[in-house]
């Protein structure tokens, strides 16, 4: 699905990504973390296409990035922003439709009805049904961030890239939005690239992950092989413990004693 090689990413003569290499399967949930500063956001948005790396190359569905016309990445690829740049006041449907535009034939043509039933379709899924004539910024950061899943799931991606999408929610919110997304996958056979925080929620969800420092691959594989005491406290200088529940490894925080 998708292939990062020797990847570096330099701005005004400072380096902030080094040598990524980095491969993504079809059904692949991948959670890159690491502290801040680490280059998460610098990575995802080299493969967003929003950056213009000059060093090494990254391929999707076995084309180069740099192969791809904007609108043509974008029809392949959905993306749900951290903080949305969304100011007017919006009806929910609108909102979602945002995500049937690149499908058109020509800019100027209006939805069909088959772009407005999958519209709602989605809200349906996404337990939205009852916000679609109601005004977008005045949901609830829980709704609103529905509202971006759907708005990027209805464009078919074969890639979602979430960045950092739990990190405004509740716990049950979180927990609810990445289940959807596993649907997606499942249901879909799509791959997820998300930036996440919570450590536990990247156990949970993940089948892969990377972890981010100084901008390099400190460490990529599996959330068992990867969430050990000497690697956390490597990665995030995190004094914890590790539980097993379900097969799954969680954190348990410690106080140090001064």
């Amino acid at each position: 699905m998708l292939e990062i090689k020797n990847l570096s990413f330099s701005y005004h003569n400072k380096e902030f990504l080094k040598d990524i290499n980095l491969r993504l399967e079809r059904g692949d949930f991948l959670g890159i973390l690491g502290p801040n500063g680490s280059g998460k956001s610098t990575l995802l948005k080299n493969m967003l296409k929003n950056l213009d790396y000059k060093k090494g190359e990254i391929v999707v569905l076995g084309k180069k990035l740099k192969d791809y016309e904007l609108k043509e990445f974008a029809k392949i690829s959905g993306f749900m922003p951290q903080h949305s740049q969304l100011h007017t006041a919006l009806k929910v449907i609108d909102v979602l439709l945002m995500g049937k535009f690149v499908s058109l034939k020509h800019s100027f043509l209006d939805y069909s009805k088959q772009d407005i039933d999958e519209a709602k379709q989605m809200a349906k899924i996404l337990k939205l049904e009852s916000f679609l004539d109601r005004n977008v910024l005045s949901l609830s950061g829980g709704e609103f961030q529905r509202v971006m899943l759907g708005r990027a799931l209805l464009k078919k991606p074969k890639i979602l890239f979430l960045d950092e999408p739990t990190s405004a929610l509740d716990l049950n919110y979180a927990i609810e939005l990445l289940n959807l997304c596993e649907d997606m996958i499942n249901t879909n056979n799509i791959s997820v690239i998300a930036i996440l925080h919570d450590l536990n929620l990247a156990s949970l969800f993940c089948n892969k992950i990377i972890f981010l420092k100084d901008g390099k691959i400190a460490y990529s594989g599996e959330v068992k092989e990867l969430f050990k005491k000497e690697i956390l406290k490597e990665i995030y200088d995190l004094n914890c413990d590790i539980s097993y529940h379900n097969d799954k490894p969680y954190i348990i925080l410690t106080k140090e004693k001064k």
